[in-house]
């Protein structure tokens, strides 16, 4: 594979991280409905509280993609403000796969969390993906982490 760059999507990358969405969906069987890409590149550049990094080869190809929202505390006296991430989307491309694209998309969300001071990334991992987390220390949540569906 040709040399990667994993950099912080911009608003000019809107179309390249929807591909990769519309990509992964179709994986999963999904339908997309007409007009769907430039919805979700639409709503990709609305929303200003997700983090998003977009990995390409050298000729600009998208080959993959990671986001997340940061999610910060109050201040508490007891340790002040707190934040985490929940990491919504990584995704890399059949052809790119198998050559540590992942892990390092995955690198790089870690790596920016702790210079942004995030303490805990959650994520929901696919079955077929519980092992590329698992080697970057990803385990169950803590005992007191509690979920309700809506």
């Amino acid at each position: 594979m040709d040399p990667v760059v994993v950099r912080s999507a911009e608003p000019r990358d809107a179309f390249s991280v929807a591909a990769l969405h519309l990509q992964a969906e179709r994986e999963r069987g999904e339908s997309i409905p007409q007009g769907f890409l430039d919805t979700l590149a639409d709503a990709w550049l609305r929303d200003r509280s997700r983090q998003s990094w977009l990995a390409e080869d050298l000729r600009h190809n998208p080959l993959g993609a990671a986001h997340g929202t940061v999610v910060r505390t109050l201040p508490t006296p007891r340790e002040g403000s707190t934040a985490w991430m929940h990491l919504g989307f990584l995704y890399v491309t059949a052809d790119a796969r198998g050559q540590g694209l992942g892990s390092e998309l995955l690198h790089t969300v870690l790596t920016w969390c702790e210079a942004q001071d995030v303490g805990r990334v959650q994520l929901n991992a696919l079955e077929q993906t519980r092992g590329l987390y698992e080697r970057a220390g990803f385990g169950p949540p803590a005992h007191a982490l509690m979920e309700r569906r809506l």
